[in-house]
């Protein structure tokens, strides 16, 4: 009897990962959604929801995706706000008001 064969998915090219602080400051790059989730020990699906908008944090932090960005971030390590990083990429991106990420229904669409 014939072993049918099998092929395998072609894997996708990881997604490099910006974290930003509850002050909104650039704190890590991490090189994927994977092992970002297995350092915050959260599923990957909750990365992915805060790296593209769906959820506004992820464990108390803001996730953005940078394989969509020209931004050179190394230079910008605790320098690089949130919202200049939303500016740059043309987004528009919910926040909360404080850094204690309270009033969770009143987050804010930057204007």
């Amino acid at each position: 009897m014939k072993r049918e064969v099998t092929t395998r998915r072609p894997s996708k090219v990881a997604e490099r990962v910006a974290v930003f602080s509850p002050g909104k400051k650039l704190v890590g790059v991490f090189s994927s959604k994977t092992l970002l989730a297995k350092f915050m020990e959260v599923s990957t699906p909750s990365v992915t929801y805060a790296c593209n908008g769906t959820t506004v944090a992820c464990k108390g932090f803001y996730l953005r995706s940078l394989d969509k960005t020209d931004i050179e971030l190394p230079d910008d390590f605790g320098t690089l706000t949130l919202e200049r990083f939303d500016e740059l990429n043309g987004e528009k991106r919910l926040t909360y008001p404080d850094r204690g990420m309270r009033k969770k229904r009143t987050a804010k669409v930057p204007s």
